[in-house]
């Protein structure tokens, strides 16, 4: 990361990555300005700053360092055609920031505690990216993120009142989980995308094993079961994904928001990320 003049909004410190031009950070004020980020100009080093960093989108493993930090760094590609971070991405981190809703209105909510409930959710997902004339590989990717995210809210996320994982090392033997365990997840497609959420009640859910899925990123994928399979699911989510954004009320609730593109582009895994990461 570069230390390149930056911008602080109520301790939100903007940076770029070195992968752009300082003179972005300025380019871009006004465009998170309009997601509801008053920016201005800001002291060499606040105390304690949420870091906003605008970089490519070209995620890399150097990216894991960022989320490691106090607090993790918000990852916020530049993807609009004028090199500026997209309109629709400033609304989102504005709203997580705030703590106001992710999904756009209208979203198909689904309560999940089994595997059927995993696969109805899945197929009913990517039914309606079809009916949104989506591509066929979009409705594969979408089904592919429904039943990642699902396993790991309904299967990673549980503890008992000692902390300890109830399922997580056991997904082959458990097809359903108990009443109180059960997560949501929701959908909806909006101007070309899909926007799928799922929220467990648990607010266990930290920055590491995004970072470690970042720190063999472009590299082929190593498998690790040390906790529960969460590790090479969210690989697979931020290879599919445009954007992934996090909201966690430690103890109370983890929040995770996906937004696939309902394109053809088949290289996922190279396009431009967003990586928003909020611990509350």
């Amino acid at each position: 990361m570069s230390t390149a003049p930056h911008l602080e909004a109520g301790g939100l410190l903007l940076i770029a990555d070195e992968s752009l031009s300082p003179a972005l950070v300025e380019q871009a004020a006004p465009v998170l300005a309009q997601g509801g980020m008053a920016l201005c100009q800001g002291p060499g080093s606040p105390s304690g700053p949420r870091r906003l960093v605008l970089f490519d989108g070209k995620l890399t493993p150097a990216h894991a360092e960022a989320l490691r930090g106090e607090p993790p760094a918000l990852l916020l590609a530049t993807r609009a055609s004028d090199g500026r971070p997209s309109a629709w991405e400033a609304r989102l981190l504005g709203d997580l920031l705030r703590g106001a809703p992710l999904l756009p209105a209208g979203a198909s909510r689904r309560r999940l505690q089994s595997v059927a409930d995993i696969n109805a959710t899945g197929e009913a997902a990517a039914q309606a990216v079809t009916q949104a004339r989506g591509s066929r590989t979009a409705a594969a990717l979408v089904g592919d993120v429904v039943h990642e995210l699902a396993a790991n809210a309904m299967w990673d996320a549980p503890v008992d009142a000692q902390g300890q994982h109830r399922y997580a090392h056991r997904r082959s033997e458990v097809r359903e989980v108990a009443p109180e365990d059960a997560c949501e997840l929701s959908f909806v497609v909006e101007e070309g995308r899909m926007w799928l959420e799922v929220v467990d009640r648990f607010g266990g859910l930290r920055p590491g094993p995004f970072a470690r899925a970042l720190g063999g990123w472009g590299g082929r994928v190593q498998v690790d079961a040390s906790g529960g399979g969460a590790g090479l699911g969210l690989r697979r989510i931020l290879e599919h994904s445009d954007v992934v954004a996090v909201r966690v009320a430690a103890g109370r609730e983890s929040r995770v928001l996906c937004v696939v593109d309902l394109g053809e582009a088949r290289r996922r895994a190279t396009q431009p990320k967003s990586l928003l990461f909020c611990l509350q």
